[in-house]
């Protein structure tokens, strides 16, 4: 009497658990707010103390900006008074976060413009960074790192030598990082608060998806709220009760769980012959999809593939020893979850404190329980396998 009233209750939470919808993600997972992006700044630098691996002495490049930087500390000299190959002229690239505040530092990369062949333990000089409108946004100034150690002065090759090595042979370091190494001098204003509309980009534009983006912020905050303008842009009109708390409506919108649409895909593997076809991807109960993927694959691939796709088709007659394994297992599963949640819910006693030995005896016991019932005669699994079985071919 038991066992059937608690089948009773496990085909009752199968039904819930197929009932209840799919689990979504986070609307910030899926777009982004307009306006809040990342900022590309670049600017121009001298790399100094290098051993030996800068830019040579007829370079301009850094000989022109280290006179004109010696001039403004009071040392006049000519680009010939320079000599040795200490200093590197490289380009700076960075990358300004959305909301960045004064003093906060940014992570810097230096690449070499001129003909230096590495900047290991070289320090770049104060250098501005600048955006697509010329205003300096950061000062960057700090040593070099992340660079392998590559050739020194005394392994560097003739350029003659060196110009006839392949590009993947060369042993140069022309590019390396400075993290932290530039700080944040000018903001950039985004006040949200002023703003009585909201446009919320999809990263990945669909049709489907816009829409149900907007009819689930209608259902959160209130008809015509927000409304799908095309397949990456939503727009939502701010409510009268959050006008100057727009951080709390971000907030409350990216914290949502939709089920975004997905494309259907099948992904063949050439060199194993395994197709990985997506949810959306319809098939039928007959094999036509398999013949001629089948044909599809024994023209594409060699004889040694195709030899373990016929062990693959062979496979494919055990198709209801797996699907009744399969059902087995899930309504052991299932039965498993149940009776730890009922434990968990109130078969637990706080006079008591459970050991952690007790814990894992009582796992492993509900396992066994699970499995016993999964396999007795009037199953879970066998109500789901008559389900899942194809019906028989009629002659």
């Amino acid at each position: 009497m038991f066992r059937k009233g608690f089948r009773l209750l496990l085909i009752w939470g199968l039904f819930l658990t197929v009932a209840s919808p799919a689990w979504g993600v986070r609307v910030k997972d899926i777009a982004n707010l307009r306006g809040a992006r990342d900022n590309q700044l670049i600017g121009f630098g001298l790399v100094v103390g290098l051993d030996g691996t800068g830019d040579s002495p007829g370079s301009l490049l850094s000989r022109k900006p280290i006179v004109n930087a010696l001039e403004r500390v009071g040392i006049s000299l000519a680009s010939e008074d320079i000599s040795g190959q200490s200093i590197a002229a490289v380009w700076l690239t960075a990358t300004l976060p959305a909301f960045s505040k004064s003093g906060q530092r940014l992570d810097v990369t230096a690449a070499t413009i001129g003909d230096a062949l590495s900047l290991r333990g070289g320090v770049l000089l104060m250098a501005p960074l600048r955006g697509p409108d010329r205003l300096v946004y950061a000062v960057a100034q700090g040593p070099i790192s992340g660079i392998p150690q590559g050739v020194s002065r005394a392994e560097a090759l003739p350029p003659e030598e060196l110009a006839g090595l392949p590009v993947g042979a060369r042993m140069v370091a022309s590019v390396g990082a400075i993290p932290g190494g530039a700080l944040v001098e000018r903001e950039i204003n985004l006040n949200l608060n002023s703003r009585a509309r909201l446009f919320l980009n999809l990263k990945s534009p669909d049709f489907t998806t816009a829409f149900r983006l907007a009819k689930l912020i209608d259902q959160n905050l209130g008809y015509r709220t927000a409304r799908a303008k095309d397949a990456g842009t939503v727009e939502i009109l701010v409510p009268d009760s959050y006008l100057g708390q727009t951080v709390e409506l971000i907030s409350r919108i990216e914290n949502m769980e939709i089920t975004p649409d997905s494309v259907a895909q099948v992904v063949l593997d050439e060199r194993s012959g395994t197709v990985v076809m997506g949810g959306q991807v319809p098939c039928t109960q007959n094999s036509s999809f398999s013949k001629e993927t089948m044909k599809l694959n024994s023209a594409l691939m060699p004889l040694t593939q195709r030899t373990m796709q016929t062990e693959e088709t062979s496979k494919l007659n055990n198709d209801d020893v797996r699907l009744r394994k399969a059902a087995g297992d899930f309504e052991a599963l299932l039965t498993q979850q149940m009776l730890k949640t009922m434990r968990e819910a109130g078969f637990k006693s706080d006079l008591l404190p459970e050991s952690n030995g007790e814990k894992i005896f009582r796992s492993m016991l509900d396992e066994q329980y699970a499995q016993s019932m999964a396999q007795s005669e009037g199953s879970l699994a066998e109500a789901l396998l008559r389900q899942l079985q194809p019906p028989a071919k009629k002659f």
